[in-house]
């Protein structure tokens, strides 16, 4: 089959911009194909907070004009001399997607094989805006949990920014048969999304004042939770730590505080025993995750995905903006049709 010479693509022309100075554009040259390298027809891809950092500025390093988007789903067109066929349906996550070349807010996208998933299977009540929101969010909710926290079934689990589609989903997972965690001990800024959270399974929510750990100890018998999850980053970092047991684990994730640097005292913070760990999505092998067994699970009802809103590929500055007011509980999507 012929490919076309140019495709529908997003472009961050500079930065600093406003979601609205993001550029939709029908004519941008699109990939060719290339050894190590598989390329995929885009049919949709989730928003994620480190694509709004590279347009606000904070991502150092980088050049422009980029697409950014650093994970997408869609449809084999290319495998690059891999072990997919045309038409095989993927994931690609990182890898350099929307950093080190253009990502997956576009029609088409080109990532080296080590970032793409084997050929997933999509259950029939998995569509591609249900499927774009799993990737990224899920895989490294599953990382946070098996490989930084190694969690046990006896454990109570804290999730500071528990309505953030990490911290949902965080929760779901902790729930599931994977893990069957004891309790999950969530937090969110705002009532309203009390419901969303439960429903995704945490066992308990708290209001976010900036100061809960006393809340925490009260859910766990004064102990403290044994592993806790930071999204929100610095700012709340020593709060998450005092609710933790003596021996407590947490591990830091996330930076949606919007404060790159930190005070944080260890000697105070970790005593007597405490243990500060942290996680990053590039340390997932997509070769072994499991992401089609999540994707079933999300089929059969057993892991809830929380999809907040849907937009098409044109409207991607708008949904930057909607991303921006910080009332989303759940994925932001894009679809490519």
């Amino acid at each position: 089959m012929s490919l076309p010479r140019t495709m529908r693509a997003v472009i961050c022309p500079r930065v600093p911009i406003s979601p609205t100075q993001l550029v939709y554009t029908t004519a941008h040259p699109m990939p060719r194909p290339k050894p190590g390298h598989v390329l995929t027809r885009i049919k949709g891809f989730g928003l994620n907070r480190s694509e709004l950092y590279t347009r606000q500025g904070h991502s150092p390093g980088l050049s422009f004009p980029r697409i950014l988007g650093i994970e997408c789903v869609g449809v084999v067109q290319d495998a690059g001399g891999g072990k997919w066929k045309e038409g095989d349906v993927v994931a690609a996550i990182l890898g350099g997607m929307g950093r080190e070349f253009d990502g997956g807010y576009a029609e088409y996208t080109l990532v080296p094989h080590s970032w793409v998933s084997p050929p997933i299977s999509l259950p029939q009540t998995v569509g591609w805006d249900k499927f774009a929101a799993i990737p990224e969010t899920f895989l490294a909710a599953w990382g946070i949990l098996n490989n930084s926290l190694r969690v046990k079934a006896t454990d109570s689990l804290y999730i500071h920014g528990g309505s953030s589609a990490l911290g949902l989903a965080v929760a779901s997972l902790a729930k599931s048969s994977w893990f069957n965690v004891s309790t999950v001990i969530s937090t969110t800024r705002t009532e309203h999304k009390f419901d969303t959270v439960r429903r995704s399974g945490a066992d308990h929510v708290i209001l976010d004042t900036g100061s809960v750990n006393s809340e925490v100890k009260r859910l766990t018998d004064g102990v403290g939770a044994a592993k806790a999850v930071e999204i929100i980053g610095s700012p709340t970092l020593e709060d998450t730590c005092a609710a933790v047991c003596s021996t407590g684990l947490v591990a830091v994730v996330g930076w949606l505080g919007d404060v790159w640097r930190s005070e944080f005292d260890p000697m105070t913070s970790l005593a007597p025993g405490k243990h500060l760990t942290m996680f990053g999505s590039d340390t997932i092998d997509m070769s072994t995750a499991p992401l089609q067994q999540i994707v079933d699970a999300v089929g059969s009802g057993e892991l809830t995905l929380n999809v907040d809103k849907v937009f098409d590929i044109a409207s991607a500055g708008e949904a930057h903006a909607y991303m921006e007011t910080n009332s989303t509980a759940g994925k932001v999507v894009c679809l490519v049709e």
